[in-house]
This record gives structure tokens, sequence and C-alpha cells, in this order.
């Protein structure tokens, strides 16, 4: 197993394992709202997906649509599509860990909530830093492809002079 897919998969398996640290806890202890300076902290349940899309909509085709995308997504971190292991798992490890919890409860269980955005969870946050680890890989990268090329052409240009 290559040192990216031994990365990947630790990644992706703490991301499960503490978001279903947090929700078995928020679940067991949280029995009303806790107000911090910040955020809100309770127990709501989303049938639906990000922001509560598709909450109408009937389990099976919600759950079938988000373990497709959670599969795609699998695949493509394994290929090295989703950039490194950290960015891929941490996508990976969230939509999982998101799935997992739809396919055991029916539900997402989401708890934390800054009242002025969607209540969410630790895998909605491990998704979104994924995201943005990758889309900020993918600037650096092109930014270094940019800099070597201009660098090559530049060095081409000398020669031929």
């Amino acid at each position: 197993m290559s040192r990216h897919h031994r990365g990947l998969l630790a990644v992706a398996i703490t991301a499960v394992a503490l978001d279903a640290g947090t929700k078995l806890a928020a679940l067991r202890w949280l029995r009303e709202p806790v107000d911090l300076a910040v955020v809100r902290l309770r127990v709501a349940y989303n049938t639906g997906v990000a922001f509560s899309f598709g909450a109408d909509q009937p389990r099976a085709l919600v759950l079938g649509l988000t373990g497709t995308a959670v599969l795609v997504l699998a695949v493509a971190a394994w290929r090295g599509h989703l950039g490194g292991p950290i960015p891929a798992g941490l996508i990976v490890g969230g939509g999982l860990a998101n799935l997992i919890d739809r396919a055991t409860g029916g539900s997402v269980v989401d708890l934390v909530d800054p009242g002025w955005f969607a209540v969410f969870n630790l895998a909605d946050v491990f998704i979104t830093t994924g995201v943005l680890l990758l889309f900020l890989t993918m600037a650096i990268d092109d930014s270094t492809r940019s800099d070597a090329a201009e660098e090559e052409a530049t060095d081409d240009f000398a020669r031929q002079r």
C-alpha cells in the first residue's frame, strides 16, 4: 500500500471516529442546549443533506444519492484526484461519517448552531476543511507550475540567443 493510501485511510478513519465520538457525546450529555460565547450546542436531526436540502425526499433516495457521492469521492481520492491524503481523507472521512449516521439512524446528527448559519457537525467541518485545503493546494500547484513554465521559457529564450 502506498504512502498516499495509508495517509488517506488514516485521516479518513480518524475523521469518522472523531465525528462519531462527538455525536455520541452530544446524544448522551446534551439534553438541553448549551449557549457558549459564539455558538450554541444542541442536538438537531437532518434527514436531508447540506442545509436540509432533500429532507422531504424518500430516505432511500437521499441515502442512495449520498452513498453514491461518497463512493465517487472515495474512488477519486484513492486514485489521487483529490489532492494529498489530508484533504482527501478529510473529505472522504467527513462524507462517510455522515453517511454512516444517515444509514444507521435515518438522519444526520448536527450539534453546532452558530445562530446565523445552518446547524452542523464535526463531519461537516472536516468536509469543508478538506475542500478548502484542496483548493489551496491546487492554487499553489498552479502557481508553482506557472513559475516553472515561465522559468523554462526564459531559459529557452536565453539559449536561443
